[in-house]
């Protein structure tokens, strides 16, 4: 599908990213182990959720381990059938945001880019169907990779990420902590 860019300008530094200069970083600096805080809000409960955990890029898949308020584990891959279609859906999205891969998501959503390079901002509106049947609006922020994700979805729902990279040695760690 056709990617309309808005902010092409050169990317030298200091200057707006292009799209070939963000997925060239992005993917140079991809964090193969990472850790997480999430706030969801749940439209028709209208309460919050918090949770924490951490994540591991595999051949398999995105392992995505929720350590707090419960434990549990998912390996978000487009080939996974035991997920529910919505997860399938955004899989790849999730998976191209925390391996870097720009590409990926340039199949799924228009994008406009903003800031610097050290300091960039993108809004992704999807332009796939079954996409834009479960988001609304992604935003995405971070420096040498995304550190920040903000999800709107359709059914009024909202998911705030926080991501930080770690070594893949220390993610359980410290992850008894209340």
């Amino acid at each position: 599908m056709c990617v309309a860019l808005c902010l092409t300008a050169p990317a030298a530094l200091g200057a707006t990213p292009n799209d070939a200069a963000l997925a060239e970083r992005l993917a140079a600096h991809a964090p193969q182990c990472g850790r997480f805080e999430q706030s969801r809000w749940l439209a028709d409960l209208e309460t919050q959720l918090d949770s924490r955990g951490h994540f591991q890029r595999r051949e398999d898949g995105l392992v995505w381990q929720t350590i707090a308020p419960v434990n549990d584990r998912v390996v978000l891959s487009e080939d996974n059938d035991d997920l529910p279609r919505g997860f399938q859906v955004v899989a790849p999205v999730f998976s191209g945001l925390v391996s870097g891969d720009w590409r990926a998501l340039e199949r799924h959503f228009t994008i406009e880019l903003s800031g610097e390079l050290e300091e960039w901002q993108a809004n992704l509106t999807p332009n796939e169907t079954a996409v834009a049947e479960r988001l609304t609006q992604l935003r995405v922020s971070g420096s040498r990779q995304v550190e920040r994700v903000e999800l709107e979805f359709t059914d009024g729902d909202r998911l705030d990420l926080t991501l930080t990279q770690t070594a893949c040695e220390s993610l359980d760690e410290g992850d008894s902590r209340p």
